[in-house]
């Protein structure tokens, strides 16, 4: 049964549920390449001989695909952590957060938060909606403005 808030609200929910999933379906790859840079972080090395101009720094490049791999991880800790309902949290966690050789299936999640299979998508498409409410990676899509076709 939907909702009548989100049967009124400009929101597609839907697609936005996709963007969020998306996004969290990203979090460990962010993860590696924020590992891999900081492994790949060293000081310049200079030894005074003249050499042709290079056009960009790199020292520069890596240090804020760094920043931006960090903002990425921890936007979505934030995100999921602020959320109010617990259940959700524990969901989105177990999930997308944990460790993929860590993770709890769907059947291991539905039996630690004690409910039913079908309550679990449930409330896995409301957590997912409520962290792309939270989280500014997440766009929002914005439902067409008419319900008629021409």
């Amino acid at each position: 049964m939907v909702r009548a808030t989100r049967y009124f609200s400009p929101i597609d929910h839907d697609k936005t549920i996709e963007n969020a999933k998306e996004v969290l379906g990203n979090y460990w790859h962010h993860k590696r390449l924020a590992q891999r840079t900081k492994i790949a972080l060293r000081s310049p090395v200079m030894d005074g001989m003249p050499k042709s101009p290079s056009y960009g720094n790199k020292a520069e490049e890596k240090l804020v695909s760094h920043a931006d791999e960090l903002y990425y991880l921890n936007a979505c800790e934030n995100a999921i952590n602020i959320i109010e309902d617990e259940d959700y949290r524990t969901i989105l966690w177990e999930t997308y957060i944990i460790s993929p050789s860590k993770r709890l299936t769907n059947d291991a999640i539905v039996a630690k938060l004690k409910m039913e299979r079908s309550a679990f998508y449930i409330a896995r498409n409301r957590a997912l909606y409520a962290f792309a409410e939270l989280c500014p990676l997440v766009s929002l899509v914005k439902k067409q403005s008419g319900h008629f076709v021409d």
